[in-house]
């Protein structure tokens, strides 16, 4: 912890009595939280697209992000307050030599944050969006309309979309591989020649607004009035805006924290009360525009070498996880199917596969104990093709599979179906399946060695299937791998798994769009 951090960790840094400072970071604040309050001081860089290098330019953004954001809130942000230095000691006491400037806020309850709220499943949730959905059409109907007599913002969005991604060329494969940002780079140039005339119709209708540019979750207060706050005050490119860019960053968001129900919610409500007709036009565009903004943020304090390596490594986790939901948006529906042996990490890439995708999850070991009657949680230490993982019971799972299967796919949705797929008989009943709706299977063959397998094995516990290492010998005997003609994508799960998901969608997406 460098000296500067810790000093102002320190109550006497504070006019309050503070109570326990705590201390966060983004990759452009510093924020120290007291009991009653909240100090949010801009770091010195200049990443292009924002510059907080000189201590004028701070001062500046921070009294813009006191005047943005008192648009949409209310008694919450308070002043912009001097950091000085007297006798080698920092503070916000009005003591000693102008260091720099930090915003002061009224600290928000932590309790009703919107992210913390879906973190521990608050049951009043669905009930809340229609109040959010109200809160937000009074934001975007309060926010000034930006018209340019040129109707320039199909210009602008064409440019920061481009800057987005020239900014997250130079990422580490580990966060973004080459070819899935080649992949979602041409897919962008194709959106946006295909919506051109509809952004600027959309701006002719007076849908761009100076808005808030940066509407996640975390800066959503569920408090009575509603707070929004946060909003983006370092470049107007990113907050004047259509209001589908806002809407979208929220959905967005709802869906990466795995909460599609409560994003459709959101969106029906707001729907159901805006005069927005023609939103459903640029929604997906902007969706996925807004992922990659989140891949970048992340993806930038992943890389910077004076943050926190714990902070590092949570950024990066983030920053594939964003991508890889850009990219699944992108994805027309798919029947993508798992193959290989127990223990081989099928489960774990078809759960994150579908979070990143939207798809519907089938899972065999599910499926094979609902037509046994048993629970989930019930463990059945069954012989190897014997009790309810007779061949029989197979035949019935593999069935029930492709029903369920089809019926998705016959509703335009994707479907993920998580299952060994051993034998290539049934995985060529799925392809044909796939086929005669007009999909192509694919067929994601995870492996690793054997010994991993067996030690993952071991130590499985609360686990819906009941693999366990003395079935695996003869689960592997009679094991049929695919063949490359099967349509096959060959998955190592030593790998991180959002790495093989980026590269499992960047596959299929190349198929689908024809890119090269």
């Amino acid at each position: 912890m460098d000296n500067a951090l810790q000093q102002l960790l320190a109550p006497q840094a504070y006019p309050e009595e503070p109570g326990p400072v705590e201390f966060k970071e983004t990759h452009i604040s510093r924020i120290y939280l007291t009991r009653n309050h909240v100090y949010k001081v801009k770091k010195n860089l200049n990443l292009g697209f924002l510059d907080f290098s000189s201590l004028e330019n701070r001062r500046y953004f921070c009294q813009e992000e006191l005047r943005l954001n008192r648009r949409f809130t209310s008694g919450l942000y308070c002043d912009v307050v001097e950091l000085r230095s007297a006798g080698g000691r920092l503070n916000f006491c009005g003591e000693g030599e102008l260091i720099d400037y930090a915003v002061r806020m009224r600290r928000l309850p932590e309790e009703r944050m919107l992210n913390r709220m879906i973190e521990r499943e608050a049951t009043e949730l669905h009930d809340e969006m229609l109040r959010l959905a109200h809160h937000l059409d009074w934001m975007f109907c309060r926010a000034e309309v930006r018209r340019d007599p040129k109707l320039q913002n199909a210009v602008i969005v064409a440019t920061n979309s481009r800057d987005n991604f020239s900014q997250t060329r130079s990422f580490p494969e580990s966060l973004l591989c080459p070819s899935a940002h080649r992949v979602m780079a041409a897919i962008c140039e194709q959106d946006l020649a295909r919506l051109q005339e509809t952004f600027r119709q959309r701006e002719a209708d007076g849908m761009v607004r100076d808005g808030h540019g940066d509407l996640h979750t975390g800066n959503v207060c569920m408090t009575d009035p509603i707070q929004v706050y946060d909003c983006i005050e370092f470049n107007d490119q990113f907050r004047i805006a259509d209001v589908a860019a806002d809407l979208a960053f929220l959905l967005m968001d709802l869906d990466f924290l795995g909460r599609r129900g409560l994003s459709d919610q959101l969106l029906a409500d707001y729907l159901a009360i805006s005069e927005d007709r023609n939103l459903d036009l640029v929604l997906p565009f902007y969706k996925r525009y807004r992922a990659w903004v989140r891949g970048k943020v992340n993806g930038i304090l992943a890389t910077e070498t004076d943050v926190d390596k714990k902070l590092r490594r949570q950024s990066g986790e983030l920053a594939r996880g964003y991508f890889n939901l850009a990219m699944g948006y992108a994805l027309k529906p798919t029947l993508m199917l798992t193959c290989g042996l127990m223990g081989s990490g099928k489960s774990t890439l078809a759960k994150r596969l579908a979070a990143s995708t939207g798809a519907t999850l089938l899972r065999s070991d599910v499926v094979r104990k609902e037509l046994a009657g048993v629970t989930s949680s019930q463990p059945v230490l069954s012989a190897y093709q014997s009790g309810i993982y007779s061949l029989e019971m197979t035949e019935q799972t593999y069935r029930e599979l492709a029903v369920r299967t089809e019926a998705i796919l016959t509703a335009g949705k994707p479907v993920v179906v998580d299952a060994a797929f051993g034998d290539s008989v049934l995985r060529r009943q799925f392809t044909e399946l796939g086929a005669g709706l007009g999909q192509q299977a694919w067929l994601l063959h995870v492996h690793c060695p054997d010994h991993i397998t067996l030690q993952r094995l071991d130590q499985r516990e609360n686990d819906v299937s009941d693999g366990r290492p003395e079935l695996f010998h003869a689960q592997k005997k009679g094991f049929s791998p695919p063949a490359s003609a099967e349509n096959v994508i060959s998955i190592d799960s030593l790998r991180e798994v959002d790495y093989n998901v980026q590269q499992i969608l960047k596959t299929v997406l190349v198929t689908q769009e024809g890119i090269r």
